[in-house]
């Protein structure tokens, strides 16, 4: 008989009770039927570890039978002895079967504790199994090895062994509430949990809990892990968060304060720049203009000047002849050159003290009208053959204004009037005045301002294209400007080459 790796007593016992069957079912007269004791052998068989030797039992067995049938002696037909024992063959086949499954679910189940005793003694990570009163059943190694005993001696231990004395009472009724609602989930969830070895040392761990129940009773597996190195981790992250945090504050500090240092010394830098190029400005803008005052000047002044020459030696030959008619034009022609004079030295005059800042508006009640009249009195000896002046006043007549700079004013737009004006024109004067406001305006029918000259003609010096054989220094709307401006007013013009121009001030009162 062939055996697959059943070598173990019972096997042999097995082995032999099918021979003694056999055996007693060949001697025994038909009517002892005993082929059904084979199937206390297969029975038997749930002993054998391979489910190959189940199948060979019931393959000998029921070759036994069958030889029995043949051999022994018989009264009835073979074939009815063949059917006779064909109920105790198909027994044999069930018998086989149970057992084969048995073995198989035996198979699995050690399959398992194997792998289950793996897990557990092998586990880099500690396992205890306590019971609901908290004694520890199981422990693997390497909870053993964590909290420093050797094999076996945490057995039957209370679980508070493991837990700082000033623990021990709260963990007891954190137990007893655990069972109440049992649930896997993690100890102290939000806490410091620490573990206590033999020898005394606390050390932290982190603990999960997970109950389970059985036959014997309701069960706690827990799965305790060394937190010691996390904990340490954990410190020194802090630790280096907080050198962090202390140097990102000095280099913060710092940052500052060297960016405070670099505003400072840019905004003196800028300031110094900002002064420099405001005095290398005015330098040029005041060479700029000493070359446009001296070219002015040389020019303005020697044209009335050779006119005062030239006529001055008129008069004495026309005086020796007696002729008193040209005698007394050429001493127009000096009164009227002289005139000229004075109002550029009036001009400068009148520049310089704007630049120095000499001149300080002073308001007082003055009456409008009279104001334009006397300026018209003034100028009436410039006006040229055929010339006219027209005035038109609106509203209120007293108004609070400075009365020399406003007269001042009036003169330079009336006097520009005039010069540009041809002869047999009419000079237009028109006024307006309530509560707020205060408007003056001139228009004249002259020679216009060219569209390209106008956004330059309150520049000092500056002079329009189609007015170069005009006498003129540039100066006098640039003066008119600054007079209106510190009356808290300002001017303006509509102007049209060849019909003529309208300058206005409007003051606010």
């Amino acid at each position: 008989m062939r055996t697959l790796r059943s070598n173990t007593r019972l096997a042999r016992l097995i082995w032999l009770l099918v021979a003694g069957v056999f055996a007693a079912d060949l001697l025994l007269p038909p009517q002892f039927d005993i082929v059904f004791a084979y199937l206390l052998a297969h029975f038997l068989a749930i002993f054998f570890r391979e489910k190959s030797d189940v199948l060979l039992l019931a393959v000998v067995t029921t070759t036994l039978t069958i030889v029995a049938t043949v051999l022994k002696p018989h009264e009835v037909p073979l074939e009815q002895m063949f059917l006779e024992r064909l109920p105790p063959i198909l027994s044999f086949w069930a018998a086989a079967f149970f057992v084969m499954r048995f073995i198989a679910l035996r198979e699995v189940e050690e399959q398992q504790e194997g792998r289950f005793a793996a897990l557990f003694q092998y586990a880099t990570f500690g396992i205890l199994l306590t019971s609901r009163q908290g004694r520890i059943i199981m422990a693997n190694p390497a909870v053993e090895s964590l909290f420093g005993y050797k094999n076996g001696e945490m057995l039957d231990q209370p679980i508070e062994t493991l837990i700082p004395r000033r623990f021990t009472k709260k963990h007891e009724e954190n137990r007893q509430h655990f069972h109440q609602n049992p649930r896997p989930r993690s100890m102290g969830i939000g806490l410091d949990l620490y573990g206590l070895r033999k020898d005394g040392m606390e050390f932290p761990v982190e603990v999960s809990l997970s109950p389970f129940k059985s036959a014997e009773g309701e069960f706690v597996v827990a799965f305790v892990v060394d937190n010691t190195h996390r904990k340490n981790y954990e410190k020194s992250i802090i630790q280096q968060k907080q050198e962090l945090s202390s140097l990102s504050e000095a280099l913060r500090v710092l940052n500052e304060s060297l960016e405070s240092k670099v505003a400072a010394r840019t905004t003196e830098l800028e300031h110094a720049k900002n002064d420099l190029s405001a005095a290398l400005d005015k330098e040029r803008e005041l060479g700029e203009l000493k070359s446009r005052f001296v070219s002015m000047a040389s020019h303005e002044f020697r044209t009335p000047l050779t006119s005062v020459l030239s006529s001055a030696g008129l008069i004495s030959q026309y005086a020796e002849r007696q002729d008193y008619t040209n005698v007394k034009k050429h001493a127009e022609r000096i009164k009227n050159a002289v005139n000229s004079l004075n109002t550029i030295l009036t001009e400068f005059l009148s520049l310089g003290r704007l630049e120095e800042g000499h001149i300080q508006p002073k308001p007082e009640a003055i009456e409008l009208p009279a104001c334009v009249d006397n300026v018209h009195q003034e100028l009436k000896s410039l006006f040229k053959n055929g010339q006219t002046f027209q005035y038109d006043h609106n509203g209120q007549t007293a108004v609070r204004l400075d009365g020399g700079l406003l007269k001042n004013i009036l003169i330079n737009l009336v006097s520009n009037a005039i010069k540009y004006s041809p002869e047999n024109t009419c000079i237009t004067v028109t006024s307006r005045a309530d509560d707020k406001t205060v408007r003056i305006s001139v228009r004249d029918e002259g020679i216009g301002i060219p569209p390209a000259d106008q956004k330059h003609l309150f520049d000092r010096f500056f002079r329009a294209t189609n007015a170069t054989n005009v006498q003129g220094t540039g100066l006098g709307l640039y003066i008119v400007q600054r007079y209106a401006e510190m009356m808290n007013g300002k001017v303006g013009f509509q102007s049209e080459v060849e019909k003529g121009s309208e300058f206005w001030a409007e003051f606010q009162v």
